[in-house]
């Protein structure tokens, strides 16, 4: 090999070993300036994941409750009548607190959707994170609107609580038209479901029950039926199927009712074994209106209505 040769190889040698210890050392640079220099932006920010919003009814309020958010400083909770409707903020929590119980509310049961707003500051800037919106039907275990008694936002009626002289709302149409659903499908299955009582006002029921009582005396005509201003049928929540005595208790259409009322929303009310309970006999006619998913969880616990609410049936005075 000659010097020419020799020296052209040796130069492209430092050369390449020139090039390679410049890139490490632009390689490293940078590495440390990301590693030790300042954090990306995005590491910086609070963190992109959402507050998980959940709540769970108590007798008294709503409870709230929320997973953490990484770097928030508070959170705001907010509340709104409809889902995308105007959002008041009914709180602003610390950052170590992830529960809140909204108690006010008042009276029959309402819906209300929430959500909850991470809030992270840093310097001039303010992040701000939404979490889900949740909707939930709240309400006071027990209240009273206008004279009428809900507890957890049913209208209760029993022998303990009583409905005012004036209260008339004539029949429930949603409990009506359910009942004529009911009608309809029964009748395909050869069943035939009449109302044979409704609503009754209060001056109605009186008439009633002291004609059962100038019969029967007191004590057992407040076993079958009740005082005024103590009945159901007030409500217009309520009604009496086709014949509303025992003759009804084991016919095809009793049998019927008992088996399918809870698919349209509502449950035979005056159960057997249940009487001392409810404080009447067991009343197989006699069905109440609660809506398709309430009377499936009354239905499903096994539990009459009183049971089911942790309410008493009894009058104050005989």
């Amino acid at each position: 090999m000659n010097k020419n040769r020799i020296t052209i190889l040796v130069v492209t040698i430092f050369t390449l070993g020139a090039i390679i210890l410049m890139t490490g050392s632009t390689f490293t640079e940078n590495h440390l300036q990301i590693k030790c220099g300042a954090l990306p932006l995005e590491t910086s920010e609070i963190s992109t994941a959402k507050p998980i919003l959940s709540a769970k009814l108590a007798k008294n309020s709503l409870k709230l409750s929320w997973t953490k958010v990484e770097n928030a400083d508070e959170y705001k909770i907010y509340r709104s009548k409809k889902r995308n409707g105007k959002y008041k903020k009914i709180a602003e929590v610390t950052a170590d607190t992830l529960n809140f119980s909204d108690k006010d509310y008042k009276g029959k049961r309402k819906t209300y959707y929430y959500k909850i707003k991470a809030v992270s500051r840093s310097g001039s800037s303010i992040e701000h994170i939404y979490s889900n919106t949740i909707k939930k039907t709240v309400y006071k275990h027990k209240s009273k609107v206008h004279g009428v008694t809900y507890i957890d936002g049913i209208l209760i009626v029993n022998k303990t609580y009583k409905l005012p002289k004036d209260y008339n709302p004539g029949t429930n149409s949603e409990a009506y038209k359910a009942f004529k659903k009911m009608q309809s499908d029964a009748y395909k299955d050869k069943i035939n479901l009449f109302i044979a009582s409704g609503f009754r006002s209060y001056s109605y029921q009186k008439n009633l029950y002291n004609r059962y009582k100038s019969t029967d005396g007191k004590d057992k005509a407040d076993t079958y039926s009740a005082r005024a201003g103590h009945s159901e049928h007030q409500t217009g929540l309520a009604f009496d199927i086709n014949n509303p005595n025992s003759s009804f208790d084991n016919t095809k259409e009793s049998k019927w009712l008992a088996k399918n009322c809870t698919k349209y929303g509502f449950i035979i009310r005056y159960q057997k074994s249940k009487e001392k309970i409810t404080g009447y006999k067991y009343e197989s006619w006699h069905i109440r209106y609660l809506g398709k998913k309430l009377a499936k969880k009354v239905t499903k616990s096994g539990k009459c209505l009183e049971e089911y609410l942790g309410i008493t049936s009894k009058y104050k005075q005989r």
